[in-house]
């Protein structure tokens, strides 16, 4: 028994050497890497001394730690928020912290933990989403921020079991045999989890980037786990494929350099497999754009555009662009654009005489020195960038929507609504359209609040629901508005139940709209209907800068 009288000089000694090595690893550290790019998210500093979330586990209680971005309420009054503090892994050398783990003696107690009772969270109704059924076809909308909401095609799809452990493989299980004995699933033509929104990577519970992704049910009106992608990542984008698979691409990885690696979500198995060709270059904060309607080789070829090596360095946004083919599942570098952009806006034109055609715009840019107004054409005919009209004002992280004529009536059929953006520190609260039979900006009026990092999605009922974002570097928003193309004007809809800053927007087959992430481990539904939000089960992950996407 003297080993457990001495475990005091033991731990000390383990202390002592752990110090001398994270002094080593800081120097290293130090040497190998330059200057990060500055984080795009404002953070609101806390009065409360918490716990370093690097010794938090997966199963975050961040939501006991509210971080006020308004003066104080009562308790019931504040809306559930994460507290998320700078990444530390984005900032300079000199401030990097590295974490020490000193290995705890073996315990008296040598009963093993107890286990977890599964993945469901019993918070939230177990009841169906109500909502509007219709399901207009074609794209409905292509956001910057959130990435693509999915057209509203996909059929209903089968609730996840609602029991997990009854099942070993939980989401990834094989798919149910059909009476026959065959390895089919029940419904041949739809993905088992069809109809649910895959969220995937993003930063939180401490960790510069994230491997996890979990599923949204909305029968369920709950998030269950599904399997973790190949890489860590944040920052990069998720683009449904014709054939139902979604790709990942880029971003930023747990390292914190950016990543030229991409990999595939195949909702039938329910895995991520990792893509044999790599990008022609790193990036993250690009976009990525699915090109459709332009009577080309193109058609079903991913755009992929712009974006940040993540070095800080001068020239580190990019202009290249590049082609992922489906097909061969090769990246091919095709035109540059005419500037260098990072966190600009990507929209496919569906139809119309620029049918096929992808319109860049805003960003920021190492060449200007800061945000940009300029817009540029990609042509997937001639694999070429063209420059085409200047918006009103520069614009980074703000939201552009196409306003699909298959559910949008009026002039501004087949435009697309670019609205708000600039720095959380000076955000923007103006609109504009761009006519693509033209080929030029002009302004419709002024959003009810300035924003930034807001979510945007086009609804089946016509209007555009502009959801969350910053108004400034430490004020987060539960606010949210329509647009209504048919009188170009902006109205406040209801507030949501959480703070979102930096969200993604998914609409949903019973034209629900999902608002999932961005500060917030709560998501949002809001219907159309009613033009009110209710809240979600609880997230698994507290997580910003995630991708959403529909599965069909």
């Amino acid at each position: 028994m003297a080993g457990l009288r001495d475990r005091p000089l033991i731990r000390d000694a383990l202390l002592a050497g752990g110090i001398i090595a994270a002094g080593a690893v800081a120097a290293l550290i130090a040497l190998d890497r330059g200057p990060a790019p500055r984080p795009h998210f404002g953070f609101v500093a806390s009065a409360t001394d918490h716990i370093d979330r690097a010794f938090h586990s997966s199963k975050s209680t961040a939501t006991t730690h509210v971080h006020h971005a308004a003066p104080a309420t009562s308790a019931a009054a504040l809306p559930r928020q994460i507290g998320f503090g700078p990444p530390k892994s984005k900032g300079k050398s000199s401030d990097s912290t590295v974490v020490m783990m000193v290995p705890d003696l073996p315990s008296e107690n040598t009963e093993p933990p107890t286990s977890s009772s599964g993945v469901w969270n019993d918070q939230g109704s177990a009841g169906p989403v109500s909502g509007n059924n219709s399901q207009p076809p074609g794209p409905i909308a292509m956001s910057a921020v959130g990435g693509i909401s999915a057209p509203l095609t996909s059929p209903a799809g089968a609730s996840l079991p609602s029991s997990p452990a009854a099942s070993s493989g939980g989401l990834n299980s094989p798919a149910p045999s059909s009476p026959s004995g065959g390895g089919s699933p029940a419904h041949a033509d739809a993905a088992p989890h069809s109809g649910f929104v895959l969220l995937a990577g993003g930063q939180g519970n401490g960790q510069f980037a994230l491997a996890s992704a979990e599923l949204f049910d909305p029968a369920k009106n709950a998030f269950a786990a599904a399997s973790s992608m190949k890489d860590a990542r944040e920052d990069h984008t998720a683009t449904v494929l014709p054939g139902g698979k979604i790709l990942i691409v880029g971003g930023v990885g747990a390292s914190g350099r950016a990543l030229s690696s991409a990999e595939l979500y195949d909702p039938t198995s329910g895995t991520f497999s990792a893509v044999a060709s790599k990008m022609d270059t790193a990036r993250a904060e690009h976009t990525a754009t699915l090109i459709s309607g332009c009577n080309c080789p193109s058609d079903g070829k991913i755009l992929i555009a712009g974006g940040t090596s993540a070095t800080a360095s001068l020239g580190s946004t990019l202009r290249s662009a590049e082609l992922y083919d489906p097909a061969t599942g090769q990246f091919t570098p095709t035109g540059a654009m005419k500037a260098t952009r990072a966190r600009h806006s990507a929209t496919l034109i569906a139809s119309g005489p620029l049918a096929g055609n992808v319109l860049i715009a805003g960003g920021t840019s190492d060449e200007s020195g800061g945000d940009v107004a300029s817009a540029e054409l990609y042509d997937p005919a001639t694999g070429q960038f063209t420059p085409t009209g200047r918006m009103s004002t520069p614009r980074e992280n703000h939201s552009a929507t196409w306003l699909s004529p298959s559910v949008v009536s009026g002039s501004l059929a087949g435009n697309v609504l670019v609205a708000g953006g600039g720095d959380s520190s000076a955000p923007s609260d103006s609109a504009e359209v761009f006519n693509p039979q033209t080929a030029a900006f002009s302004p419709v009026g002024a959003m009810t609040t300035a924003r930034t990092l807001q979510a945007a999605v086009l609804l089946a009922n016509g209007k555009v629901l502009i959801a969350g974002g910053q108004s400034s570097d430490t004020e987060f928003l539960q606010s949210a508005e329509l647009f209504d193309p048919a009188h170009a004007t902006f109205a406040a809809t209801g507030s949501m139940q959480n703070l979102h800053a930096g969200a993604t927007a998914t609409v949903l087959d019973n034209g629900d709209a999902l608002i999932a992430g961005g500060r917030s481990n709560f998501a949002d539904l809001y219907d159309p209907t009613a033009g009110t939000f209710s809240a979600t089960g609880k997230m698994l992950t507290d997580v910003a800068e995630s991708t959403s996407t529909l599965i069909r």
